[in-house]
């Protein structure tokens, strides 16, 4: 809001100072996130014991597949 009301009054050094403001105000907001962020991953690695994705999450199924060639299938 501030740095909206400076960019109205038209003063230059003052739009300068505001944006540096919310530009460090942002920059620890991000780290707050990413430490957040890294705090739950760790729990869930830990969690899960074998520092992964759990098995519970993943599904992995074994199919057999053919490749088929589309200009060879017509030209038959």
């Amino acid at each position: 809001m501030e740095l909206r009301q400076a960019t109205e009054s038209g003063d230059l050094a003052e739009i300068q100072a505001k944006t540096t403001a919310l530009e460090e105000a942002s920059r620890s907001l991000a780290d707050a996130i990413y430490a957040q962020a890294s705090t739950q991953a760790s729990a869930r690695a830990q969690s899960s014991g074998n520092g992964g994705a759990s098995t519970e999450d993943e599904v992995v199924e074994d199919a057999d597949f053919e490749v088929i060639d589309e200009e060879e299938a017509a030209k038959s």
